[in-house]
């Protein structure tokens, strides 16, 4: 069971870096305004956080590390978009982005749940 419990944590560890991320590369962006919906730039601002690896360029930048699966994190936002309003996406975002490092994040439960679906799932093959 403690294995399970820590296996949980760290697919929500790598959810929640990526919606961090996300927020982070968007609002760090003075040419694109923060998105408003779902839509083409908040999903690819969503997979940089989410994967590490920059669309454009196929590269991880900085010299970081591959984050998740890209099956994993499309699965994730997928799902963001048909079941999580925007609103609340984006208010769980903000929260991280507010966060001090290494502070516990509550993530809400269907947010939660789409994670633990999504990644629980490419563990099982």
């Amino acid at each position: 069971m403690t294995s399970s419990t820590s296996t949980s944590s760290f697919r929500l560890g790598i959810a929640g870096m990526a919606l961090v991320v996300a927020g982070i590369v968007v609002s760090g962006c003075g040419v694109n305004p923060q998105p408003t919906g779902y839509g083409d730039q908040y999903e690819e601002n969503f997979m940089l956080g989410c994967t590490g690896i920059d669309p454009d360029t196929g590269e991880v930048p900085n010299g970081g590390e591959v984050l998740a699966p890209e099956d994993d994190c499309v699965c994730i936002y997928d799902n963001l978009e048909e079941k999580v309003p925007f609103d609340e996406a984006k208010e769980f975002e903000e929260q991280q982005a507010e966060a001090e490092s290494g502070q516990d994040i509550e993530i809400p439960d269907n947010i939660a749940a789409i994670i633990d679906d999504c990644t629980s799932s490419s563990g099982d093959s």
